[in-house]
C-alpha cells in the first residue's frame, strides 16, 4: 500500500511547521516485513513462523514510534497513547507466535471520510492532530463504530500489527478472518462436485 506522502505527492520538508511531525516509521515497517512478508513462499521455510526477536522488534519499533508522539504533541490523548504503548511492551516482553493484524487489502478498503463532512473541532484519537488542520487529510473510518475516525497513517501501523480498534478493542482482524471463512463455506456449500470438472462433450481429440 502506498505511503501518505506517494498518495499525496507530499514532500516531508514542505510540511507546515505548525503541525508536530509524525515519528519516522521506515524501522517499524522493515521490521514488519521480516514477520509479514509479502510473499511468505519466499522465506527459507515457507511455512515458519517468525523469529521471536523479529516480532518482539516490531512491537518495540512501533512503541517507540507513538512515545515520540506523546512527548512532541500535546493534543494527543496521553491515556489512549499510553494504553497502546504498554500493550504494545507487553507484546514485546513476550512476542505471539505469529502477528494477527489486518492485510494491506483490508486497510485500502477502509471508508474513506470527506474532510467536509467532519466536524471542525474533530481530532484524531492518536496523534491529537485536527482533520481539518491538515492540509492533505487522509482521514478513515472504522466499521466497529461511526465515530472512530483516524488519519490513516496514525491507524496503519496499529491495525497491521494488532488488528483491534484502539478505543474499543475490537478485534477487527478476527472479524475479517471470520467473514472470509464464513464466505469461502458458503461457495463451497453452494458448488457441487460437477462445477469442479470439466464437461465432457462426448467428443474424442
Amino acid at each position: 500500500m502506498a505511503s501518505y506522502e506517494t498518495e499525496h505527492g507530499i514532500d516531508r520538508t514542505e510540511q507546515s511547521e505548525t503541525r508536530p511531525r509524525r515519528p519516522d516509521l521506515s524501522s517499524f515497517f522493515n521490521h514488519l516485513s521480516q514477520i509479514t512478508p509479502d510473499r511468505p513462499e519466499e522465506r527459507a521455510r515457507e511455512y515458519a513462523l517468525p523469529v521471536p526477536g523479529d516480532v518482539s522488534a516490531a512491537f518495540t519499533s512501533l512503541a517507540e514510534a507513538f512515545q515520540a508522539i506523546q512527548r512532541e504533541n500535546e493534543h494527543a490523548d496521553s491515556d489512549l497513547l499510553q494504553n497502546m504503548i504498554e500493550a504494545l511492551m507487553s507484546s514485546a516482553e513476550q512476542p505471539p507466535r505469529e502477528v494477527k493484524g489486518v492485510e494491506e487489502e483490508y486497510i485500502a478498503e477502509l471508508e474513506r471520510v470527506k474532510i467536509k463532512t467532519i466536524k471542525k473541532d474533530a481530532e484524531c484519537p492518536i496523534c491529537g492532530n485536527a482533520f481539518v488542520d491538515d492540509p492533505h487529510p487522509l482521514v478513515v473510518r472504522l466499521p466497529c463504530h461511526s465515530s472512530h475516525l483516524f488519519d490513516l497513517e496514525c491507524i496503519r501501523p496499529w491495525l497491521l500489527l494488532n488488528g483491534t480498534c484502539p478505543l474499543d478493542r475490537k478485534d477487527l482482524a478476527q472479524r475479517e478472518r471470520d467473514r472470509k471463512k464464513k464466505l469461502l463455506e458458503e461457495i463451497k456449500k453452494n458448488s457441487s462436485p460437477e462445477d469442479e470438472e470439466e464437461e465432457w462433450d462426448g467428443l474424442y481429440g
